[in-house]
Order: C-alpha cells, then structure tokens, then sequence
C-alpha cells in the first residue's frame, strides 16, 4: 500500500491542481493568505495531493501543520486540530504549542474548572497562536478527511477563515463529497471569504498509463491497459489491480512493456485490498481487525489492551504492517495507510456491536482516556453490556468537560438501554439534563428536567432537578420562572447551611435578571450576612453580584463600586465560578465609567474581558458590548464599531446581539446613515432575547427614537423616552439613564410638557446632592435645571463639570442647548460661539444627523453658524485612516502580531483583526506586508 510517487515529483494526471496549489503557496507566502478546499471520491488521490502541498510549503519555508478527522473521533472537540498542533515544525513557540495541545484535548480540567463556553477559549487559543505563527513566517494548516472533523476543529476553521486575507496563512482542507449541515456551512464560510475549490477527478487514461509505467518501471501493455480501464480512473484501485496481479505472477515484460500473462483483476476495490493482506498470517489478520475495531488510528498501548498480547510481541508484526504499507507512525499512534483499508478489514468483524463493547472494557480497564471509552460504549450500546450504567455514571462529569456532545449521546443510549425501573435512572437523568445544558440545549434540558421531576420523589434528587431546571431557565432568557424553580428548591426540605446559601444567591441573581431588584437586594444582603459570617465564600460572591449591579441601576456607583472591589478581594482567596467574577469587574467597570474615571474603568473591563475570553464565558459578548459603550461614550465611534464588528460572527457567545445591532443602528442614526440605522434596527428586533438583553435594551430604543426625530416625529420619540425613564427599558430606568435626562427634558420643553421637564430636572438634581457624585452627574443636573429655567447662568455653571467627564456627545449637545438657552435670553453672539463648539464636537464624531438637527433648531433663533466645521474625513486613502487605525498600523509596521497589539491596545485580538481589515480596505491593499510599507512612507 505504498504511497505513488512520479519521478520528478510531479503525481500523474495532477498538474493543474498542483499548479493551483503552488499558486496558492506563493501567495499566503507573500502575506496574503489563502484557503483552499479539495474535493474527492476515496482513493482518487487527496491525500497524495495534500502531501505534495505539504512538500512544496516545506521547501518554501513554512511552518506546517498537518492532521486529518477521524470517524470515530467526531464527537471529541477539537481532536483533529489537537493532531495538527502535534505536528508544528520546531521553533521558539514550540512549549506554547505542547501546552496548547494539552488545553485542546483538556487534559487535567475539572468541571469546575471550565464553562460550558470552553469550545471559544480553546479556538481563542489556537487562533492566537497561529496569529503568533504567522507573524513569524508563513505557516500552512492541512486537514484531511474534513467530512470526519470535530465540531470544534469546523468552528476554528469557519472563524480561521475570517482573518485569511491578512496573514501569511494557507489552509488546505480535504474531504469526500458528502453532505453534512455542519460541513456545508463550513464550505460556504470558506467561500465566502475567498477559498477556492479543487475538484479531484478520475485520472484520464494517459494519467493512469503513466502511474502503471511508475509502478511496473515498464509502460503497460495492450492487455494490462483494458484491465486497468476497469479501475475508472481510481489511482488507488489502479495501484491495487497492479499488485494484486504481481502477487498472483500474472505480470511478463515483453519487448520493453508489462503486459498481464493470465489471472483477473479484482472486481471491486475492497476485494483488492483484502487480497492485497493475504500475506498476513491469520493472528496477524486478528490483529488488524482488531485495529479496525480500534479506529483508523491507535496506540500499541491501546491494541495491546483489546488484543491481550503484550507491546512487546506486538513490534514485530506492527513493523510488518508499517513495511508494507497497512500501517504509517505518526509519533505514538499508528494509522491505517488509507481508510479504505481499515474498512475493508472493519466489515469483516463479526458481531461489530458486541466488538466495540469488548473493545470498551479492555480500554476501561487499561486506564484510555474516558473519550476513547465512551466512543466504543456508544457503538456497542444495545450489546447487554450490565455495567454500562455504572461506568457512564462514575465518569459522565469528566466526559461532559472533555466532549459534551459524546457524553449527550452516550448518557441518552444508556437510558434508552436501561431498564425503566433501574435505580441509577434518576443519576442518570440528572447528569443528561447537565450534559445537554453544557451543549447549549437548554430547552431539551428543560424537558427532560420537568419529565424527570414528575417520576422523583427523593427530595436530594428534586433540588438538583431544580436547580439545574433554573439554569436552563436563565439560559432560554426566562429569569422569572429560573427565580420560582430556585425557590422551588429551597422548599424541598433538608438542606444544608451552604446548600440553603447557594440556592438563595442563585434567586437573588435571578431576580436580579428578573428585574425584581428590590427583593433581588433584599435577599442578597440577607445571604452577603449569614455567608460572611459563617465564611461560606462562593455564596457570599453570589450575593455581592446583584448588590452591586442594583446600585448601580439604581445610580449609586459609589456603592456599587463598593461591593465589586470586596467582591473581588475575596474571590482572590479561594476558588469561586469565573461568571461571578467577570460579572463584578463589569459591573466594576460600569460603576467606575458613571464616576468618571474611565481611565480605571476600561482596566476593569479589560480585566474581565479577558477572564472571560480564557474561561469561554457566556459573558464575553457583554464584555465586548460593555467596551464599545465606554467607546461611544468617550467618542471613539469607529473603534466602538470594530469591537462590535470584531465579534458579529459569533453569535452564540455575543449573548447580547440586540444590544450589539442597536448600538451600530444608534451611530448610525447620529450620523444621518438612515437606511444602515434601519437596517441593524431591524437586526436587533430579529435578535433572540437572552437574560443579559434587558441591561442595554435602552441602545435600540435609542436609535429608534433618534430616527423618529429624523423623520419629524418628536411626540413619539418624546413618549417613548418618557416610558422608559418611568417604567425603564428593560433592567435600565431613571437613574441609569441619567445621561439621556437632557434629551428628555428638551423634547418636553419643545413639546409642551413643561411637567415632566421640571420633574426630570429635580431627579436629577437629587442625584447629584447624593455624596460622592460624579462630576458627569452634577454637569446634567445643572444641564436640565438650565434648561427648564431658561437660565444661562446654571448652563455657564454645568460647564466646568462636563469638562471633567469622557463623554464627548453629551458634551457636544450641552453646547448646542446652551446655545439655545444664550438665544432665548437674546445673546445671540455667545449662542453662536456655543454652537460653534457643539459643531466641533459633532464634527469629530461625524455626527451629521446630529449636526442638520441643531443647525435647523439655532436658525429657528437666529443663530448662524459663524464659521464651517473641519471637512469631513475622506473615506480613503491614509488621511482616512482614524487615530487608532494608525496606532494599529505603526505596530503592525513593527511587525507585531495582532494579539500583541491587542494586548498594548487593552482590545481583544478580534478586535484589531478587524481594525486590520479596516486598513487594508481604506488603502486598498492586501498584506500586512503592505501596510507596513505604507506605515514607512508616513512616518
């Protein structure tokens, strides 16, 4: 089964391919990456086609990383680009790649050590590392039989796809023309961002002419020829028929040509390679039959567990197995050559079902990794195996943290296969309910958890169905019923001390979500009490969680600040779950950014950025959300856009899409891109609500109202923040909306309701008579008293505050209402200079909506504008380039690689990918290698 090599080099009938393929090399090596999928029916030469991609990338200087997904394998996340990793070529990163390698097959991990969100950090990782790689030089990642890869190694090929064009990268994947929805999208994401496709034929007959003179070291006579045409085209069966004839000595050269003598070709491709083994002895057929069994890879170690014959009387024959072919080494596994010789030798296992239960036993009790056991007890499940049960349910925790999928399906045969009144059914159940939560099935889990309630009657059994029940709850967006099946659980009776503690803290933060903050404080401060008393640390974290977010809503960031950083100080002294402290640095964060000090507050939600990022929490997406809020905020709109752009194509761990596209439609509303406010409008109300959607429900509703006074329709924009500043948007009412209470009071004045003017201005003002108060807060209590009283003194008096505060469109629309105000008192040369100012500010956010609105209000009054804002930025060329655009593109000029810049920007590695497609766009180029010739030329 040896390999076909053309002389040369060159395989036979493969030249345009080769040629495409080379095409691509030179170009990923130039810096712009490229992907490439290769298509096929098995044996007509992929793998060949790949080996001599990998040959030529070698030669051209990359690193490369080559591994392929295995069938029995699927279900393991990330077990094909765990083989790639295996395969880098040495270089100073290689311990980074070992360690990475260790994470990707989570060796050592707990279930309490890692989120259901484990799948992103592992591809976070693996990104970051070749984001190092290619910074580097050129590195080429190949994967072959990609219709047989895990979840986890499609979902970092889709998100590899995403940054092809600006790094020296080459993906080269090989699959079957099979279908499969998983498989499908991944072709279409690749597509879309630029791969092309490679088509593998059958071999004409001249390529197959060729491929029999290599073979034979003779060209093929008349007679081998016409067998040969019964191979169609197949290269794999061509070599077959050829050696089967050689074996049966049916093969004569003649006046310079082999031509068969006598003898018949195989019909079939299996029936070639089974002939091609009759050489094996009949144990070491055994042997092989039972590596068939195995996978189409395995260890020694592994054949020697499901065989009972030694490692050591297993060399000889495994070293015949390698000599002729059957078998290749790839470090400590051994694979078959093709896997269409582990079929072969598969179908002729009798009784496969009850093989693969054997199979499972032998590796139990030979300590594999509970991975491999599971696949084979899934396989052999329905084979009356008695201790299924009992080894599902002592290793289904450890099984949930290593492959969820696998241990869903493992854990739902076992139940399938158990009988009804079996005692382990109610585990069995509790541990399929934690499974499927971990897979994102909450609504299955759901269920399967109401189902199971109704047939338990121990109570321990009720409070983990319960409590598992509220999870899946918040997880579906339902905190409301999460908060009822808590309290549910509370009153089965006989709990513990740290029991009790725990359900509670979990009702509080449920109320919390539920926006029942007032008995979500209620509660938490009861549990912050008796926890830290008795020290029960994990509970007392919980509870600081909603204490510090309801004073935050309720606008008392001091507070809130407060019970985030004690938080923090004990989460340090002993283990608690990372969304307890990601959750504190944000609100952290949020608390620091309402007291002005947006220094420390993009620190604190850098911190839990990137916990979040390292443990896959759900949380990451409010995180990144959190960030683009403190952008806007401080008018870096654009950067705000890259972070939210940065993470559009995961959806799945956004966990606040509404708020992402309700934030894009809201700069866009400001700056007059009506028909794109609209369009990501319209995203955000398609958006699933999830239980985090309610904190920034108010950013939608924002950019509607902005594009109901666009469309001159003030009453409704009017009404519809008066609603949310009485009854809230969402979690966020009156307090927390402190920064809209001008807009409110303006759109009173302007219409009449001069009431609820006056009624915001006081509310205002009681906020900032609280001790403590943020100078942002006394600068809009000022703001809205000015406004109601038509007092340009107390506007004059807001200014010096609104100097201390990073909020720059605030700022550009106190300008514009002092103006206003100036006007009304008949100083119309100090209104236009106000309004110059607010010019200025909307200029640097190139907020025109914003901008034509004031300019048609301060005419109404008889203020012109005395002089023209700065011309608009151009949209390309290096003068369109943004501030931190530049930054980006000096440090990539430096030659540092993305995730470097992020870790000097405080951004996330998505993050400046996206600022780096930016440039390449604005300059019309196609390399980092460009962008750095660019950089030189500027500086």
């Amino acid at each position: 089964m040896a390999k076909v090599r053309m002389r040369g080099g060159e395989l036979p009938g493969r030249s345009d391919e080769l040629r495409f393929l080379e095409t691509a090399i030179a170009s990923a090596a130039s810096g712009v990456g490229q992907a490439v999928l290769v298509e096929g029916e098995p044996g007509i030469g992929k793998t060949a086609l790949l080996e001599a991609a990998v040959g030529r990338a070698r030669e051209s200087g990359f690193r490369v990383l080559e591994g392929a997904g295995e069938e029995l394998e699927r279900r393991v996340p990330f077990s094909a680009i765990a083989r790639c990793l295996d395969t880098g070529t040495p270089g100073r990163l290689d311990g980074q790649a070992r360690a990475l390698a260790r994470l990707v097959r989570r060796e050592g991990e707990s279930a309490a050590g890692r989120s259901p969100g484990a799948d992103f950090a592992t591809a976070e990782a693996v990104l970051g590392l070749l984001d190092e790689w290619c910074t580097a030089g050129p590195v080429a990642l190949v994967v072959d039989d990609l219709h047989w890869a895990d979840s986890g190694t499609l979902l970092l090929l889709h998100r590899l796809g995403k940054s092809l064009g600006t790094v020296p990268l080459l993906v080269v994947c090989a699959s079957r023309p099979v279908p499969g929805e998983e498989l499908d999208r991944l072709r279409r994401s690749l597509t879309t961002s630029g791969a092309q496709g490679v088509t593998v034929g059958p071999l004409d007959e001249k390529a197959v002419g060729e491929l029999a003179e290599e073979l034979l070291g003779a060209p093929a006579g008349p007679g081998l020829r016409k067998l040969l045409g019964g191979a169609a085209g197949n290269p794999l069966f061509v070599t077959e028929i050829v050696a089967a004839l050689q074996r049966d000595e049916a093969i004569v050269a003649s006046g310079g040509t082999a031509d068969v003598s006598g003898g018949d070709a195989p019909a079939t491709l299996p029936s070639a390679i089974v002939g091609r083994l009759d050489w094996v002895s009949p144990k070491g057929q055994e042997i092989l039959r039972a590596g068939s069994i195995l996978g189409s890879a395995f260890t020694v170690v592994e054949l020697s567990a499901v065989t009972g014959i030694s490692p050591a009387r297993l060399v000889e024959p495994i070293l015949e197995f390698v000599r002729n072919g059957v078998l290749t080494e790839q470090g400590e596994r051994l694979v078959f050559r093709h896997d269409l010789i582990r079929q072969a030798l598969y179908d002729g296992v009798p009784a496969r079902t009850a093989s693969h239960a054997a199979v499972a036993r032998a590796l139990a009790r030979g300590g594999s990794a509970v991975e491999r056991v599971a696949e084979h007890l899934l396989l052999g499940a329905g084979a009356g195996e008695d201790t299924l049960p009992d080894w599902v349910l002592d290793n289904a925790q450890a099984l949930t943290v290593r492959a969820p999928g696998l241990a869903v399906e493992l854990l739902q045969a076992t139940l399938a296969g158990t009988a009804p009144d079996d005692p382990r059914i109610p585990r069995l159940r509790v541990q399929l309910v934690s499974g499927l939560l971990w897979t994102g099935r909450a609504p299955e889990a759901e269920r399967l958890a109401e189902e199971a309630l109704a047939d338990t009657q121990d109570p321990a059994r009720k409070r983990e169905l319960l409590a598992l029940l509220g999870q899946a709850c918040m997880a579906r967006g339902r905190p409301g019923l999460g908060a009822q099946r808590a309290r549910e659980a509370l009153a089965t009776g006989g709990l513990s001390t740290a029991e009790t503690l725990r359900l509670e803290a979990f009702l509080a933060i449920s109320l919390l979500h539920a926006r029942d903050m007032d008995r979500a404080a209620d509660l938490a401060e009861r549990v912050r009490a008796e926890a830290g008393e008795l020290q029960q640390v994990a509970p007392l974290v919980d509870a600081l969680h909603p204490l510090a977010a309801v004073a935050q809503l309720r606008g008392l960031p001091q507070v809130a600040l407060e019970d985030s950083d004690q938080g923090l100080r004990i989460a340090r002294s002993e283990p608690v779950h990372s969304d307890r402290v990601i959750a504190l640095h944000t609100t952290r964060a949020f608390s620091l950014m309402s007291l002005d000090r947006s220094g420390e507050a993009e620190e604190a939600m850098e911190s839990a950025r990137r916990l979040a990022e390292r443990k896959g929490s759900v949380l990451l997406g409010f995180c990144e959300v959190g960030r683009s809020l403190f952008m806007f905020h401080s008018g870096q709109w654009d950067d705000a856009l890259a972070v939210l752009d940065s993470g559009r194509d995961l959806p799945g761990f956004l966990g606040v899409p509404r708020a992402v596209d309700g934030l894009a439609a809201l700069i866009a509303a400001l700056r007059g891109d009506i028909d794109r406010a609209r369009e990501r409008l319209e995203a955000a109300d398609r958006a699933v609500r999830t239980p985090t959607t309610p904190v920034h429900e108010y950013l939608p509703r924002w950019a509607g109202q902005v594009l109901q006074e666009a469309d001159g329709r003030p009453r409704e924009a009017f009404e519809d923040l008066l609603d949310g500043w009485e009854h809230g948007f969402g979690a966020m009412g009156g307090a927390g909306l402190t920064f809209r209470a001008a807009d409110l009071v303006r759109l009173a004045l302007a219409l009449g309701e001069r009431g609820v003017a006056r009624d915001v201005a006081a509310f205002e003002q009681r906020l900032a008579d609280t001790e403590g108060s943020a100078p942002g807060t006394r600068a809009i209590a000022l703001h809205c008293q000015g406004l109601v009283d038509g007092d340009p003194l107390l506007m004059a008096q807001a200014s010096g505050h609104y100097e201390r505060t990073p909020r720059l469109l605030s700022r550009a629309q106190y300008h514009e209402d002092c103006a206003a105000v100036l006007a009304g008192a008949g100083r119309v040369n100090e209104a236009r200079t106000e309004l110059d100012r607010a010019f200025g500010l909307y200029s640097l956010l190139q907020a025109d909506r914003c901008v034509a609105q004031a300019e048609a209000r301060l005419a109404a009054a008889g203020v012109v504008r005395a002089r023209r804002s700065r011309p608009p930025r151009p949209s390309s060329g290096w003068a369109s380039l943004t501030a931190t655009e530049r930054t980006v593109a000096a440090l990539v000029g430096q030659g540092l690689s993305n995730t470097a810049i992020g870790t000097q920007l405080f951004v996330s590695r998505r993050t400046v990918q996206s600022h780096v497609s930016i440039i390449l766009r604005k300059l019309e180029l196609t390399s980092r290698v460009e962008i750095a010739v660019e950089v030189a030329r500027h500086v």
